[in-house]
């Protein structure tokens, strides 16, 4: 499975295209969204039609959680043991990160009265009615929640502190936003100062084109958005999914796929030059929560933002 546009252009340049001239193998890469691929890995788990799944949070969460994947192991994926053993460990050794994104707010420094440089920022009175942040099943609104709750001295098994904060933080939103593309837009036409909890990508979009725009990891921490891979239980090509995942998470293919994306590399000694270098924060910056802990409480989480939140 892969994500398309730009992002597949450099996955098959970085990774896929050296894999198969290394193995002669093809590789059949499917479109799609993470949901739909968790879907058909749970509805065909006896007999799979996808090999090897790529999932973001919380769908890779999710698929742990079905037992969709096999255990994957440095003796089958010598990699690994060179990777930080945090993007093996949090998935229980059921799948392997490739990269990371990063979390942080994007500003417009001509609608603010002063750089934005904490997540409590958003808060500051002079941003009524200008913030957006995510709404609620969009990629952020999780880390959302947890972040407000940490900040307020709550946890994953405590999220009461982070209903609290968005009810304080609510004069200040202008409205929620459903993509990053949404985000975006209102940034850029200037319906909005802030925007809460999005990845690093696309602000720079707006930054590299000359716009008013910059991007901050929080002091508190910077949350953490991770794709990973999945070999399914029942795959009829279990070896040649390690081989994949061994290849990918090499030295060359993180640096040439990570640098091409302007993302983190799951290596400690994958170098990043140029944007990357200086737009990818380091391992220290990121805040890592327990997503085992959410995802069983998403379908409370979300009624219980519907009703105190959205309305």
């Amino acid at each position: 499975t892969v994500f398309g546009g730009v992002w597949e252009q450099n996955y098959r340049k970085a990774i896929v295209d050296s894999f198969e001239s290394a193995t002669g193998a093809s590789v059949n890469l499917q479109l799609g969204s993470s949901a739909e691929w968790l879907t058909n890995a749970i509805v065909n788990k006896a007999a799979p039609e996808i090999d090897m799944l790529m999932l973001p949070y919380p769908d890779s969460i999710k698929a742990i959680m079905a037992d969709i994947g096999i255990e994957l192991t440095v003796d089958d994926i010598p990699n690994i043991a060179e990777i930080a053993p945090i993007w093996w460990e949090q998935y229980q050794k059921r799948g392997v990160g490739l990269d990371y994104a990063s979390y942080g707010i994007a500003y417009r420094t001509d609608l603010v009265d002063a750089p934005i440089t904490k997540w409590t920022d958003l808060f500051r009175p002079e941003l009524a009615g200008k913030v957006t942040i995510p709404d609620i099943g969009t990629w952020g609104s999780w880390e959302m929640l947890v972040m407000l709750a940490k900040l307020r001295g709550g946890s994953e098994d405590n999220l009461d502190p982070a209903f609290a904060a968005l009810s304080e933080l609510k004069p200040n939103i202008r409205r929620f936003f459903t993509s990053s593309t949404d985000a975006m837009s209102m940034l850029d036409s200037g319906e909005v100062a802030a925007v809460g909890m999005t990845t690093n990508i696309p602000p720079y979009a707006l930054i590299d084109a000359g716009k008013p725009v910059d991007f901050v990891f929080p002091e508190e921490g910077a949350m953490v958005g991770m794709v990973s891979y999945h070999i399914a239980q029942n795959s009829k090509n279990v070896a040649l999914c390690k081989q994949f995942i061994n290849h990918a998470i090499s030295k060359d293919a993180q640096e040439a796929f990570c640098n091409a994306v302007i993302a983190g590399p799951v290596r400690p000694d994958a170098k990043l030059t140029g944007k990357a270098a200086e737009r990818v924060p380091a391992l220290e910056q990121l805040t890592l929560f327990d997503w085992f802990k959410i995802v069983p409480q998403m379908s409370t989480l979300t009624d219980r933002w519907n009703f105190e939140v959205a309305r």
